[in-house]
């Protein structure tokens, strides 16, 4: 039987001093020019096949030179044997190899995350861009836009009509009030949101503004041109007037500062300290001298 101890013993024991001490196995594996040497048997009867795999560090020349020293060999242990290169491979190359696919898999990678990233801000700007859809709301089916459910403010407008013209105008915010009753989910929808009430120009539109205070906290009342209905209005007109409630709305979101100017107060104070009377300079001589009286 043939193990693998006779196998490497037969590498190292019948290439030393065919190529000379430099190129001893012993001596390069000590100066880590020959790592550890793995060797496979598979024992079939009286015959006894392997391979043996030797990374080396070294030249092509040098390689090409131990390759052939151990096809020499011709006995292993008490038996007869016979070694044949199946190939020198480049670990650098195979390297390099592995190191070039996943590269292209880290860019691939990227470039679908890129691409989902991209399709869903056009899919966002797509949303943004379609008019707001008419629904209802509540146990009285209110009309409204479907924006009154995730927005900060809502807009309170009288009727199904008026909802439908601010829908045109692109606002989906706004639900209807049918009437001059309050239904109670109103109430509910606008707890905690800033609320806007539009309402139309006449005296309907008065009698509707009374209720609502009794029943909503309304932070900003805007009304439609006098004598004029909600569902009259422009998209344009409609966009003009809402805009008091937007900046209204940005304004009190945004924080105030005030800046301290240094340089102005040192100038202010240089200017004070020009104006202040100035004593004429006196030596200490001056200081100490008496008037002298000419008669």
């Amino acid at each position: 039987m043939v193990e693998k101890a006779d196998i490497i013993g037969a590498i190292f024991g019948q290439t030393e001093g065919l190529l000379g001490p430099e190129m001893n196995l012993n001596e390069l594996q000590k100066v880590s020019k020959v790592g550890r040497i793995e060797v496979n048997v598979d024992t079939k009867g009286n015959m006894a096949k392997g391979d043996a795999l030797i990374p080396m560090s070294t030249d092509i020349s040098t390689a090409a030179l131990i390759a052939a020293a151990i096809e020499s060999i011709d006995k292993v242990g008490p038996f007869q044997g016979k070694f044949n290169l199946m190939g020198i491979d480049d670990i650098r190359a195979i390297k390099k190899k592995v190191i070039v696919d996943r590269a292209k898999k880290i860019v691939q990678d990227w470039a679908t995350r890129t691409i989902s990233e991209g399709e869903e801000m056009l899919k966002d700007v797509y949303d943004a861009s379609k008019p707001g859809k008419l629904t209802s709301f509540g146990k009285a089916q209110l009309a409204c836009g479907t924006g009154v459910f995730d927005s900060d403010w809502i807009i309170l407008v009288e009727g199904r009509a008026d909802v439908i013209n601010l829908l045109r105008a692109g606002f989906d915010n706004a639900i209807a009030i049918e009437g001059a009753r309050i239904d109670e989910t109103v109430t509910k929808l606008t707890d905690g949101k800033r609320v806007v009430a539009f309402l139309d120009g006449d005296r309907a539109g008065d009698l509707i503004l009374k209720e609502l205070h009794g029943l909503v906290k309304i932070d900003k009342v805007l009304r439609a041109p006098p004598g004029r209905e909600v569902e009259e209005c422009t998209p344009i007109e409609i966009a003009e007037i809402l805009k008091d409630a937007l900046s209204a709305e940005v304004l009190s979101a945004q924080p105030v500062h005030v800046h301290h100017d240094r340089d102005r107060d040192r100038r202010h104070s240089r200017r004070d300290r020009e104006r202040e009377p100035r004593e004429e300079y006196q030596t200490p001589m001056q200081q100490h001298q008496e008037p002298v009286t000419v008669p």
